[in-house]
């Protein structure tokens, strides 16, 4: 699946607002499916933005 920069990151706003809901009530929790989701997900994304090793750093 390919994201627009834009599209990834309301995707980044909604997964973290889901989880500080589901922080912010504590007798309520996330399905651990969805749990596991969302940490992929964030993975996913993090790893597309980490240069590629020996690139230089951006300013």
């Amino acid at each position: 699946m390919a994201l627009t920069a834009s599209e990834a990151s309301r995707l980044v706003d909604a997964c973290a607002l889901l989880v500080i809901a589901a922080e912010s009530v504590p007798q309520a929790s996330l399905p651990p499916e969805m749990a596991t989701l969302l940490c992929e997900l964030f993975d996913g994304l993090r790893e597309s933005t980490q240069a590629p090793p020996g690139s230089p750093p951006s300013s």
